[in-house]
């Protein structure tokens, strides 16, 4: 027990020393005490809003891979995956709360997951406000990976369940000079956004695992 013990309290210093805060208890995401709720369905990756409105929900019907974790990092019961993609809009605020998830990630207090990476989804068409681009870059140091959506004005029009769902393996669409309709086709951006999260569980997947987790030490 006081390895065990000993152990937790290298990770909380390891924390420290890399320079990451835990934010206060207030400003953390629950971790579920029992599966994600949902239509049976076993992901392969939890898209975690960081915000109402970040754009989770959507991202969840739009690839097939991915479930909404419901703004809770996932408690990894009955083989859930553990991997997780933060989502949030790209104002301050919505940064801030990516940011805020990202260090309690960091600190050990998010549960068994593995955070993969964050999508940014834009708050509005037209260019990202520099402000914004220095603050995601920011916050992306935490992240490891970042991938960015830009806005689709189509997709505000209908409910979400009525967009088109991208899958692995998806034939690409034959080149054609007419610009594509999101609202029948999955845009290029999508694919590879897509196409990104999938490679970063493979490299997940992929990775020496660790021992210091091992039960016996």
């Amino acid at each position: 027990m006081k390895e065990r013990r000993s152990s937790a309290r290298n990770k909380a210093g390891a924390a420290v020393a890399a320079g990451v805060v835990p934010p206060p208890e207030s400003r953390r995401a629950p971790i579920w005490d029992r599966p994600v709720p949902g239509g049976g369905r076993a992901p392969l990756v939890w898209l975690l809003g960081v915000h109402g409105g970040a754009g989770a929900t959507t991202l969840s019907h739009v690839l097939a891979p991915a479930a909404d974790s419901y703004r809770r990092w996932p408690g990894v019961f009955e083989r859930e995956s553990p991997f997780v993609v933060l989502v949030a809009r790209e104002t301050i605020p919505g940064l801030t709360r990516a940011h805020d998830l990202l260090r309690q990630h960091h600190a050990g207090l998010a549960g068994p997951s593995e955070v993969l990476g964050l999508i940014t989804v834009a708050a509005r068409p037209g260019r990202i406000p520099a402000e914004i681009r220095r603050y995601r870059d920011v916050v992306g140091s935490l992240a490891g990976q970042v991938w960015q959506l830009p806005w689709h004005e189509e997709w505000t029009l209908v409910e979400s369940d009525q967009l088109p769902v991208w899958s692995p393996g998806d034939p690409l669409p034959q080149q054609r000079k007419r610009k594509s309709d999101p609202l029948e086709e999955i845009t290029a951006d999508v694919r590879e956004l897509g196409s990104g999260i999938l490679a970063a569980v493979q490299d997940a997947l992929d990775a020496p695992r660790s021992d210091d987790d091992d039960p016996e030490e």
